[in-house]
């Protein structure tokens, strides 16, 4: 890694690992505030667990891309977009069928523009201007916030060729994208579930995993993460702000979530993210490394996918029979992720094994998941 020497060298270590440390964990924790959601824990910060999805999301993916251009001098479209496919498509593509088959099957109700809206990845626009209809697809919006990003991220880094450049357009764009919602919140007016939903207005979540990695990986700024990494105890400052952050969003609402959370929790996670890697072996962040920690973060995307069906069904299922409702709801979710990933997953893993850059899959002896919602 180039920019190592420039960095703490607990960082650097961590950084240098063929798997990045903590990051399946932060999945885990951000996979289960949603769960803890939606079922019915409002304190629980589902939107926040989301927005850290959109961070790694950016991480990784641009992650991936450093190292295969420092190999090659260059990335290859054709593997990239082969990849993606091979580790999203087929887990999403099987639960879109299985959850049409049941609406049809039980004679439910069928929202038709929303469930052909989430098969072409832009749910996240149906719902921002229809509104969300609340079914077993409406969590998918933040998919298409991803795929979106997909699409657009990987040939804007090849374009611009310098990590120099793409720290400038990341620091623009992010600047710019923040403007535009404040002025959508303050200035137009415009409904909170747009400003939620669109990509248009939280493209910049994304980009600002993408300039972590671009600045870690370019060595820039040395000192803010000297700063950051000084000790594992600014790990606890790093959550205090954030759940100071959720503490004031519960109390004031979208307006806060909009104009404030949304430019200062993203930063928040991209410093804790920071944090978790330094320090991947110290008390505080050995938790997000321990094995059964790491597999729920190893199939947190078929959680994500089949706790929106199942949590509230599942818990009154436990409740009219008076069981304890949220394990049998958590179990539930958890037998149907397993499967999703062992059935689904795990083959076309292996398929898009032989995707990788040389170098890379040689080294990778067993297809490994990053941290991220939809997986690498």
């Amino acid at each position: 890694m180039k920019g190592a020497a420039s960095l703490p060298s607990h960082l650097a270590a961590g950084l240098t690992k063929r798997h990045l440390p903590s990051l399946d964990g932060l999945r885990a924790v951000a996979a289960f505030t949603v769960v803890g959601y939606h079922f019915g824990w409002e304190w629980s910060p589902g939107g926040l667990g989301v927005l850290a999805f959109f961070v790694l999301s950016g991480f990784l993916i641009t992650w991936l891309l450093l190292e295969e251009e420092e190999r090659h001098g260059s990335i290859s479209l054709k593997r990239f977009y082969t990849r993606r496919s091979l580790r999203i498509f087929p887990a999403f593509y099987a639960y879109w069928f299985l959850l049409v088959a049941a609406w049809l099957l039980f004679q439910k109700r069928v929202v038709v523009g929303q469930a052909i809206a989430a098969f072409f990845y832009v749910n996240n626009y149906y719902q921002a201007i229809q509104g969300d209809p609340n079914t077993g697809l409406s969590h998918t919006w933040s998919l298409g916030i991803e795929e979106q990003f997909y699409l657009i991220w990987p040939l804007v880094f090849l374009a611009l060729r310098r990590n120099s450049r793409r720290i400038a357009f990341l620091i623009a764009g992010i600047g710019g994208v923040v403007l535009y919602r404040e002025a959508l919140v303050f200035l137009a007016h415009r409904d909170q579930g747009y400003i939620y939903e669109a990509f248009d207005t939280r493209g910049d979540h994304l980009m600002v995993g993408c300039l972590l990695a671009v600045g870690l990986r370019a060595g820039a700024a040395p000192g803010l993460w000297q700063k950051l990494c000084a000790t594992p105890a600014m790990m606890w400052m790093t959550m205090g702000l954030l759940t100071l952050s959720t503490v004031l969003a519960l109390r004031f609402g979208t307006l806060y979530r909009d104009a404030v959370a949304f430019v200062i929790d993203p930063l928040l996670i991209a410093a804790l993210l920071t944090q978790t890697i330094a320090y991947s072996g110290t008390a505080m962040a050995a938790p997000l490394n321990w094995g059964w920690v790491r597999y729920l973060g190893t199939i947190s995307y078929s959680i994500y996918l089949y706790q929106q069906p199942l949590v509230r069904p599942m818990t009154r299922m436990a409740e009219s029979r008076s069981l304890p409702t949220f394990p049998v709801a958590i179990g539930a979710v958890l037998i149907a992720a397993s499967a999703s990933y062992w059935i689904v997953e795990r083959p076309f893993l292996r398929l898009k094994k032989h995707f990788e850059s040389p170098e890379r899959a040689a080294a990778v002896p067993e297809p490994t998941v990053g941290a991220r919602l939809s997986g690498q």
